[in-house]
């Protein structure tokens, strides 16, 4: 198992956070949002996505890398919400992993951060979307003790959609049982 150290993202991090989520995406939404959508997603693009969000980020986003001697490997970002959901005052906004990286504590070590440093901005619970077809991340947030709120459907870039929000609504749930690798974390 390589070493891999959890810090907070800096805007020289946006293109490997970019190509994290693109290549997470191909591999898991087949088959659930179209082929031409998922091959069609560019790079720089979605770099200056993550550019903008790294560069205006404030104490209300949250954003963590995962890095190996490898490079980044993951990823994950969190927000304080303007208004309540569910009764849950933070949302986590994304998790994700190379898929080889996948089933080796890190997602788990990058939700704990995510929710650590929500709470510490004041939040008491935490939101999370999922694609309703993606069962493997469905099974990862019930693992974690997320409760099943809602089941929609919603439009994304001109898609219909289904999505289901989980919850935790006790963020001490969440809270690491081993010690975390941490550099750069406030």
């Amino acid at each position: 198992m390589m070493n891999v150290i959890l810090r907070r993202a800096t805007v020289a991090d946006a293109a490997a956070i970019a190509e994290v989520r693109i290549n997470s995406w191909r591999a898991t939404y087949r088959g659930m949002i179209p082929d031409a959508y998922l091959d069609g997603m560019k790079l720089d693009d979605s770099t200056a996505h993550w550019t903008k969000i790294l560069e205006v980020a404030s104490d209300k986003v949250c954003v963590f890398v995962a890095e190996s001697e490898a490079g980044i490997v993951g990823f994950a970002s969190g927000m304080m919400l303007q208004e309540e959901k569910f009764g849950l005052n933070a949302e986590l906004t994304a998790v994700y992993l190379n898929q080889d990286m996948q089933r080796s504590g890190i997602g788990r070590r990058m939700v704990q951060e995510v929710a650590q440093a929500c709470q510490a901005r004041g939040a008491t619970g935490l939101l999370v979307w999922v694609i309703s077809g993606n069962k493997a991340a469905r099974r990862f947030y019930e693992h974690l003790g997320a409760e099943l709120l809602i089941e929609q459907g919603f439009n994304w870039d001109g898609m219909d959609l289904q999505e289901v929000g989980y919850g935790w609504k006790d963020l001490d749930l969440l809270s690491p049982a081993l010690p975390v690798a941490r550099k750069n974390l406030h």
